[in-house]
């Protein structure tokens, strides 16, 4: 997924780390790290590709992130969106400890996009980070004492499953990845309830939607990305981040995924040829028609028709 809009010319001069500074033992064969570390006084302002999400367990300090200083302490939990430059001082010589558990988004989103339910909890990981621009939202918020306990035994079972590396430890951090955003992401929603970030994180979503039902509408049509972030008056790049966090699909997909199920409608419900519902659902060539129609279904159009139309026995 390419987040390359939230890089900006004026952080040009601050270090940007990729994915293979996550883990420099082993750049090539993670995309996620586990780490908890105290912070010292030669941390430096920074940047990373990747998402990153901190938990204080021990001491205060403070968080620095699009020149915005937020003071931070023990059950506070906060993301760092790719690109975005930012700074976690201690307050004082007692020490400030910080859970770091960082990864790139397709470790978990391919998962999360086939889950509806989860989807609908990780407003806080994967929509309200990349809107920081907005003076609403808040860098930060506070577990309660419960959600803290959970938080701290999801950290420290991924730390020790990320420690030892025994086989299938990616997948368990995997799904203690995704227990940690869906209760994270069940606090933030509670947190938020009635405010006005609710109000923006919602009027996204709505813009997503009816982005989603313009695409419904014109699926026939030539429609580019051009046209739809035209239609929404959103940057291309923005609008696909968007699209994805909200939907769990790419523009691409979700697109396809409408014409294809048309087709199958047509396929099973008329007598038109398959070149014509090829064109009909928005296809220039039959060619690309029966790609995408055998990609989604994992057929053809011609034995989907058949199998739909066998008579069936009593």
């Amino acid at each position: 997924m390419d987040f390359s809009y939230l890089d900006k010319k004026e952080y040009s001069g601050i270090s940007l780390l990729d994915e293979s500074m996550m883990n420099p033992a082993s750049p090539d064969t993670e995309h996620f790290f586990i780490r908890k570390y105290r912070v010292n006084s030669d941390a430096r302002l920074h940047r990373h590709t990747y998402i990153q999400i901190n938990y204080v367990c021990r001491g205060r300090g403070h968080h620095i992130v699009n020149n915005r200083k937020t003071e931070i302490s023990k059950g506070d939990i906060f993301i760092i969106p790719p690109y975005v430059p930012h700074l976690i001082v201690a307050e004082d010589e007692t020490g400030l400890e910080i859970f770091e558990f960082e990864f790139v988004p397709d470790f978990v989103l391919p998962t999360i996009g086939k889950d509806e339910n989860a989807k609908s909890c990780l407003d806080f990981a994967y929509l309200e980070p990349f809107i920081v621009a907005e003076e609403e939202i808040k860098p930060r918020f506070n577990l309660d004492a419960v959600t803290r306990c959970e938080v701290e035994e999801i950290l420290f079972e991924a730390l020790e499953e990320y420690t030892a590396k025994n086989a299938g430890y990616a997948l368990v951090a995997k799904a203690l990845l995704l227990k940690l955003l869906v209760i994270t992401g069940r606090a933030y929603s509670r947190d938020i309830k009635g405010t006005r970030t609710e109000e923006i994180l919602n009027r996204y979503k709505s813009t997503i939607f009816r982005a989603s039902q313009y695409i419904e509408s014109n699926y026939s049509k030539e429609l580019g990305l051009d046209a739809i972030c035209s239609e929404i008056n959103y940057s291309k790049s923005y609008f696909c981040y968007l699209f994805k966090a909200v939907t769990g699909k790419t523009y691409v997909e979700y697109l396809n995924e409408v014409r294809i199920s048309n087709a199958c409608r047509m396929l099973s419900e008329t007598d038109m040829n398959i070149g014509d519902i090829s064109f009909e659902v928005g296809y220039k060539t039959i060619a690309n028609f029966n790609k995408y129609f055998k990609i989604f279904t994992g057929t053809t159009p011609s034995k989907y028709r058949l199998q739909k139309n066998k008579p069936t026995r009593n």
